[in-house]
């Protein structure tokens, strides 16, 4: 899977400006392929000003085109390119210090929010209000300027963005999320799982999204789920692909992909293993 923050952090391709670990950039999709598997141990705002793009959860696919915008939680997602038109897009990649210690540094303004049972997506919609909108003219203005913008300036405008986040009720799925960054590690870690474990991604890679040394994750891991990574991700991925051959006419290579396994040979062998049949074999007994 590609590291869309690394990747966009070091290409010189990208109208970009870097403050600290904060990055604001101007993307221009120069994928070819139509589809691909992203990740990023970062979260990102993406506010779409050309084009059409698809970003794919594990269950739910967000289509976005000029004018919209979405909130990315760290981790992976798949993406589809349309090519009708050229996909740009303005984005902001916020690390989880920088969260932190702004709900620290504006405490007495920012309140929690009541806990409820609905848990929002991977990837969440943001509806564009008055406040947004001029954070995006004014994020578009400082990426084409021919002069560097002051950092300070630009963090405050940032600031401004995030606290309208939190504290408008328009918002409050992401303010939900961005919160939880301060929970305890493993319900960080279950959650990171829980969102992630249909992409193909290394444990290393895992416990970079929780902030973790790949040690402590694995013992962090251990107590949560009183199993191993590797078993507990085979055992979801499984479960994933049972579903989606019951519930999709998918091919048994794009449910593999779309179950976090690397080849469908691979995939076919394991699920065997499993179920005692092979998947187009299970297909056809229980539809």
């Amino acid at each position: 899977m590609i590291d869309l923050y690394a990747y966009i952090r070091d290409n010189k391709y990208y109208n970009k400006l870097v403050i600290d670990d904060l990055l604001f950039v101007e993307y221009r999709c120069v994928v070819e392929e139509t589809k691909a598997g992203i990740w990023s141990d970062t979260n990102y705002f993406v506010f779409v000003t050309s084009g059409k793009k698809m970003w794919k959860s594990i269950y739910n696919e967000y289509v976005v085109q000029t004018g919209d915008s979405l909130f990315v939680k760290k981790g992976a997602n798949l993406v589809h390119q349309y090519f009708d038109e050229d996909y740009c897009a303005l984005m902001v990649f916020i690390p989880d210090d920088f969260i932190k210690n702004f709900m620290t540094r504006f405490s007495e303004v920012i309140h929690k929010l009541p806990e409820d049972q609905s848990e929002a997506d991977s990837v969440i919609r943001i509806e564009l209000d008055q406040f947004l909108e001029a954070y995006v003219s004014s994020l578009a203005f400082f990426l084409g300027a021919e002069f560097v913008p002051d950092k300070n300036l630009l963090v405050h405008k940032f600031e401004e963005l995030l606290l309208n986040i939190f504290t408008r009720p328009l918002h409050k799925n992401v303010a939900k999320y961005l919160h939880s960054l301060g929970k305890d590690q493993s319900t960080q870690l279950r959650q990171v799982m829980e969102e992630n474990f249909a992409y193909n991604l290394k444990l290393e890679e895992f416990a970079r999204l929780c902030n973790m040394s790949l040690s402590s994750f694995k013992r962090m891991f251990s107590s949560v789920f009183n199993t191993s990574p590797g078993k507990w991700l085979t055992q979801k991925r499984l479960d994933l692909a049972s579903h989606l051959l019951l519930t999709s006419d998918k091919t048994v290579g794009q449910i593999a992909f779309e179950s976090g396994f690397e080849e469908p040979s691979s995939f076919i062998r394991v699920f065997k293993q499993k179920f005692n049949e092979t998947p187009l074999r299970y297909r056809l007994v229980n539809a």
